[in-house]
């Protein structure tokens, strides 16, 4: 790549950013463009969020996307906030224009991808969905889940709190209907009947529910698909829990692409050149 003095600069901020495949998948496709641009790992700890944001229009930066642990602490520092970030109050791109910065949440895009692409449908349908975590990955996983015409979600959260704080804001806002949403807790008893029930299973949690203990074992139920956000941790617990227990695991992988195509296209304003960006990620 040609750095110089009209490269743009486009990044992510994490916490930790050492494992992360979006700057393959970005720098891939900006070539792939034509583009004069570059993307950047930015390892930004929870005490330096405030200057890090700050430096974002101060530095020129044209972009970047925020991942763990951040998306919901950097919303109070942005300017602006388009509809999905602002309903679900987590962010992961932020754009800057001019020095006005504006948070977008991609997450919901990149799991409707995950599912078009798991399905192989592109319009998915799934009816039932247990979904493991509360947190803004999860608020976006649920609204993907609406657009795919989910038709009841079960939210199981250590935290009861914060699961009917996030059933609360489905329903309220109307994205799904009032008795569609309930709560369990997070614990072998709790899921056992609900696991069976579902017809999808999905980890938005920040850590491995099956390393965990929290998943019970059976050889065969009802639910036949499970999907853990995280991505490159190879045959995790959890995928080897899916799979001794009958299920086609799949990993975040996808959605990582999805969101980043739809990221790619703010920063930008160019369709993303999404087969360039999925060999990068394969490649990486």
């Amino acid at each position: 790549m040609l750095i110089n003095g009209k490269t743009a600069v486009m990044g992510l901020f994490g916490d930790p950013v050492s494992h992360t495949l979006s700057p393959a998948m970005f720098n891939a496709a900006f070539r792939a463009r034509g583009l004069n641009c570059c993307y950047l790992p930015f390892l930004v700890r929870r005490d330096a969020l405030p200057a890090a944001v700050r430096a974002i229009a101060a530095l020129g930066l044209k972009g970047v996307n925020v991942t763990a642990p951040h998306k919901e602490a950097v919303v109070p520092y942005l300017d602006d906030l388009a509809a999905e970030a602002s309903l679900l109050q987590a962010v992961n791109t932020i754009k800057n224009e001019e020095g006005r910065l504006t948070g977008y949440n991609t997450d919901s895009d990149g799991f409707f991808y995950l599912l078009q692409k798991a399905t192989g449908e592109a319009s998915p349908l799934v009816a039932r969905i247990l979904l493991l975590g509360a947190g803004g990955a999860a608020g976006a996983v649920a609204l993907a889940l609406a657009r795919a015409g989910a038709g009841s979600l079960i939210i199981a959260n250590r935290t009861p709190a914060r699961a009917e704080e996030l059933a609360a804001l489905l329903t309220q806002n109307g994205i799904f209907k009032p008795g569609k949403v309930e709560t369990v807790e997070l614990e072998q008893a709790s899921l056992l009947r609900k696991v069976d029930a579902a017809d999808l299973l999905v980890n938005a949690l920040s850590t491995d529910p099956a390393a965990a203990g929290l998943l019970p074992r059976r050889v065969s139920w009802g639910c036949k698909r499970a999907v853990d956000l995280r991505y490159g941790t190879g045959r995790s617990p959890f995928s080897r829990w899916a799979g001794d227990n009958g299920m086609q695991a799949v990993d975040g992988l996808d959605m990582l692409l999805g969101q980043g195509a739809r990221a790619f296209a703010i920063f930008t304003g160019e369709a993303p050149p999404l087969e360039v960006m999925q060999g990068a990620l394969t490649g990486a």
